[in-house]
């Protein structure tokens, strides 16, 4: 909840970062983030995601993110979204490949002490438009459009 509130409380049309539940049958299941930096002028938006063991295989990875990319590219029109993943994790990388992401190199992070290497990923708009996914709805965006640099 800390994180959560430090999100909020940092929120700036220059910076900001949504992190939304993500739900089956209401019981909670994992997290999902959209965040940018200087977003009016990049456009470039990033993803994560995490998932509850019992809840990874079984489409709500793939729906979530769905979520996130309509939000991005459909209604604040962003031109790119960049997400990363650990080499071994077959499931993320899965979801990413369904939704038309390439690889865009590494990125060295520190985790417990230790440098971990992930995989780096790009979904451009051209791919977003081309890959066929579920109609995602948005409500209630227009009256903070502005909050998020648009």
């Amino acid at each position: 909840m800390q994180g959560h509130w430090a999100r909020l409380g940092s929120w700036s049309p220059s910076g900001w970062s949504l992190g939304l539940g993500v739900f089956a049958d209401s019981e909670p299941v994992g997290l999902v983030t959209l965040r940018a930096a200087e977003f009016a002028v990049r456009r470039e938006v990033t993803t994560s995601s995490w998932l509850g063991l019992a809840y990874q295989q079984r489409g709500f990875g793939t729906e979530a993110r769905t979520a996130l990319l309509t939000l991005a590219f459909d209604h604040l029109d962003a031109v790119s979204a960049v997400t990363e993943a650990f080499p071994d994790n077959a499931g993320s990388h899965g979801v990413s490949r369904k939704l038309g992401y390439h690889p865009d190199g590494i990125s060295r992070d520190v985790r417990d002490g230790e440098v971990v290497v992930s995989d780096r990923l790009r979904l451009d708009r051209a791919d977003w438009d081309r890959v066929e996914h579920p109609p995602v709805g948005v409500l209630g965006l227009d009256a903070c459009r502005a909050q998020f640099g648009v």
